[in-house]
């Protein structure tokens, strides 16, 4: 409950002079800020991406703890990890994802069932098999949403150069008309 605490205080100051006084670094208070901004400014398909990335992340570190025998950052991250994969599941949208979203809902239940056996059993491999799973999902998602992004940007490209065109036309009185497309 503290560190949450913390970090709801360290979002409030503002003042770099009052931050370093409190013993809080300055540099820390920005990169939360900017991990604050980037997340609220995020859109749906990078935001999921955002989740699976921490979520393996976490996992990873999860799993190094454990093989470290450092039992208590084994414990923070796992449980880290289960909290991302409790909220990939509770977003689910069963209604438009149909038979999709009841298979990944069958698959993060799995995943949280095997990761409590992995703490009940102080198992590294089956913390790594769920890390697989994920890069799986994560690499598929990755796909599908860059190629959008990479097709809305050629559909971008392709309005622009329909609109230079346009403005190379000659108007009535012989001029060139030009005008400037930024983004």
């Amino acid at each position: 409950m503290r560190h949450l605490f913390v970090g709801v205080y360290i979002l409030v100051k503002t003042d770099k002079s009052e931050l370093q006084q409190e013993g809080v670094m300055y540099g820390k208070y920005a990169h939360a800020q900017y991990q604050s901004v980037q997340v609220t400014t995020t859109d749906r398909g990078r935001l999921l991406l955002m989740l699976y990335e921490g979520c393996i992340k976490f996992l990873r570190q999860a799993k190094d703890g454990l093989e470290g025998n450092d039992i208590p950052k084994f414990c923070r991250f796992l449980s880290k990890g289960q909290a991302i994969i409790a909220e990939l599941m509770s977003t689910l949208d069963f209604e438009k994802g149909g038979q999709i979203a009841r298979d990944l809902d069958r698959l993060y239940d799995f995943m949280l069932f095997y990761l409590t056996e992995a703490n009940l059993e102080k198992d590294p491999q089956k913390i790594g098999k769920v890390i697989d799973l994920l890069e799986t999902i994560y690499g598929a998602y990755k796909d599908i949403i860059e190629g959008e992004l990479s097709h809305t940007y050629k559909e971008m490209l392709k309005a622009e150069a329909q609109a230079a065109n346009m403005a190379q036309q000659k108007s009535g009185d012989g001029e060139v008309k030009r005008i400037q497309i930024s983004l």
